[in-house]
């Protein structure tokens, strides 16, 4: 049986393929054959053996491999979230707009900072209508209810026709279900409109799902040429004054509305209880502390993600410790079996070109001047991070060596400490313009790249890539494997059929020494 056939790439136990026939020997010569010829083919199985250990070991390095793709693909993902604007840049809302729940406000990358008032008058709504007399709507000769919906949104105007039957046993409420059904299933695809109907106050329920004055529809029934309902949205109408008390008005058929580098969230009127809009005031300013905060996590993930692989290409093998076979495995307790296999895996990505050059051009770039900002703020250094110092960190982690110049960054040199770190440079042959987590960003995929080529796609959970260099090196071996069981099987036969041709020998021997001596005796 092979290890494993030509066509699969998934893995097997070689000792599951590989066991010795019971038979039964030894009767003429009361040789114990099958302990002998057992004996005989563990020296037979020596090279065998040692493939299968060099199969073991490449599966445990493929695995090592695929530990530190999975770190550097979370970093990776990381870092694409962090450098987005909306999460690396962190603002401040105060004020009575946004205490009393009127507006939300969240800061971009452009923010303009400073003190604002607010005067909502009216909300963006829906397109709603209300049917209160289903009973209205007329059928056809055939008990059919015919009607057409029409809804326009902008320069666009979907139609849709609805047929159903209303038999004389149905109620209003049961007609007023299905009908609110049909319309849901007209218009399922993107759900641009959305019917309900309420048993409890016998009410029909249409809403368009965006809002705005450029959004509305009409219900008419086809068998009398009558309208059954029509409805149009709002705009929201907002007015709001900057530090230097200019006002702007704006008209929005959406509750969001974006202004001076922020995204304002509607949620209510600012109108009193005379009905009439006041203004509301807030203000904007940089969480500096949110945004140290960001940085100290930055530093913490890349101090976890460059000690773990700083420990695996320093972690040097003890070549006394191979990978155990089934035998030496069944003379051993589990415990034991445990602490020899952990020493086995240890030092198996020892001194790896790959990781090496992806540790060390991860220092380059974290330190590497980012060309076009202001030369007080073109390296992390300038931002208070620092490396430590060797006998402090082997691995090269970095820490926030002064926090108040950290702080003065981004208090006073915001544009240029957000470039350092989230800039994307023009120049694709070069990182010199990018910041730091673009680079990082760059360099993951490319690292990881080249991890995928050596040890196999990480969709290969439980078999190799037979496309990557650990997958050709297991091929080669499982062949190789394979044409050895083939040849053990034939040794092993080959020593079965001379012990039995010995028994057949001294079997003869016993036989002629037993007439031998009837005729010596003259019996």
């Amino acid at each position: 049986m092979n290890v494993n056939s030509t066509g699969s790439t998934s893995y097997t136990n070689p000792y599951d393929a590989y066991k010795y026939y019971t038979r039964i020997g030894g009767l003429a010569s009361g040789l114990d054959t099958d302990s002998i010829i057992q004996g005989l083919m563990s020296v037979e199985k020596q090279r065998y053996n040692k493939l299968y250990q060099q199969k073991q070991l490449l599966e445990w390095q493929r695995q090592d491999y695929m530990d530190i793709a999975s770190a550097i693909s979370s970093f990776k993902d990381y870092v694409f979230s962090l450098k987005l604007s909306s999460n690396f840049t962190k603002y401040k809302t105060t004020g009575e707009a946004v205490d009393g729940g009127y507006v939300s406000v969240t800061g971009t990358a452009n923010a303009l900072e400073g003190n604002y008032q607010i005067k909502v008058e009216q909300l963006a709504t829906q397109a709603n209508a209300v049917v209160s007399d289903l009973s209205s709507i007329t059928k056809d000769s055939e008990n059919k209810v015919n009607l057409k919906i029409d809804l326009t949104i902008g320069s666009s105007t979907v139609s849709k026709n609805i047929t159903l039957v209303w038999n004389p046993t149905d109620s209003v409420d049961t007609f007023g279900a299905n009908l609110a059904k049909e319309i849901n299933s007209a218009f399922s695809s993107d759900k641009s409109l959305r019917a309900y109907y309420d048993a409890t106050i016998h009410k029909l329920i249409i809403s368009s799902q965006k809002t705005g004055s450029n959004v509305s529809f009409s219900v008419k029934d086809l068998n009398n040429n009558s309208q059954i309902a029509s409805a149009t949205g709002t705009d929201a109408i907002v007015y709001i004054k900057d530090s230097f008390n200019n006002e702007s008005f704006i008209s929005s058929p959406t509750n969001t509305i974006n202004v001076y580098g922020m995204s304002i969230t509607l949620n209510k009127t600012t109108v009193d209880g005379s009905n009439v809009a006041q203004y509301k005031s807030f203000s904007i300013s940089k969480d500096v502390d949110a945004i140290v905060n960001n940085i100290k996590e930055f530093i913490n993930k890349y101090n976890d993600l460059v000690s773990k692989i700083y420990s695996k290409i320093t972690e040097k093998r003890n070549r006394d410790y191979l990978p155990l076979t089934e035998e030496q495995k069944s003379q051993m307790k589990d415990t034991d079996i445990q602490k020899w296999e952990e020493a086995a895996k240890k030092g198996l990505l020892y001194g790896d070109s790959i990781l090496s050059s992806y540790l060390s051009n991860m220092r380059n770039y974290l330190y590497k001047q980012v060309t076009g900002l202001p030369s007080n703020l073109d390296t992390i250094s300038e931002a208070g991070i620092e490396t430590y110092s060797y006998f402090d960190s082997k691995e090269g982690k970095i820490y926030i060596k002064d926090e108040s110049k950290l702080r003065d960054a981004i208090a006073n040199n915001f544009d240029a400490f957000v470039k350092l770190f989230t800039n994307s440079g023009s120049d694709t042959t070069s990182v010199d313009d990018d910041g730091i987590l673009q680079r990082f960003y760059n360099l993951a995929n490319d690292t990881l790249k080249k991890i995928y080529d050596k040890a196999g796609k990480p969709y290969f959970t439980s078999s190799y890539d037979p496309n990557s260099s650990i997958g050709k090196q297991l091929r080669s071996i499982i062949d190789q494997m394979n044409a050895e069981q083939d040849r053990l099987k034939r040794v092993e036969d080959r020593y079965y059929k001379q012990f039995s041709q010995l028994e057949s020998l001294m079997a003869q021997m016993s036989t002629q020494s037993s007439w031998l001596s009837q005729q010596f005796s003259g019996k």
